[in-house]
């Protein structure tokens, strides 16, 4: 990875911080697992959902309403299948309240 490839993804990952611990969660998580991959439609799609304020996104992401442009639903499927995941593990060290390291298939 280049430095600014990983410039890029540091403020990437910045814009992920929220006001909101399951959204910094669910967010941090989808760049580390989804953004690599995703082609220039869902990046767009998501970089659009960072400009939602934190209420509407916490709606999306928690699955309060649905998105109604199919690019931001594609989207919010890979995010909803991210808290699928992390309802089924502990998601914070309850020791240090950091994030729990994801778990790698070896």
């Amino acid at each position: 990875m280049t430095a600014t490839a990983a410039a890029e993804l540091n403020r990437l990952r910045w814009r992920c911080r929220r006001g909101m611990r399951e959204l910094d969660v669910l967010l941090e998580r989808y760049v580390r697992d989804h953004w690599p991959g995703a082609d220039a439609e869902r990046r767009a799609a998501f970089l659009r959902l960072l400009e939602l304020p934190d209420p509407e996104l916490a709606d999306l992401c928690l699955g309060r309403v649905a998105a109604s442009d199919p690019a931001l639903a594609a989207v919010m499927g890979e995010i909803t299948h991210i808290a699928e995941l992390s309802a089924c593990r502990p998601v914070y060290q309850p020791e240090s309240g950091r994030p729990v390291p994801p778990e790698r298939d070896e």
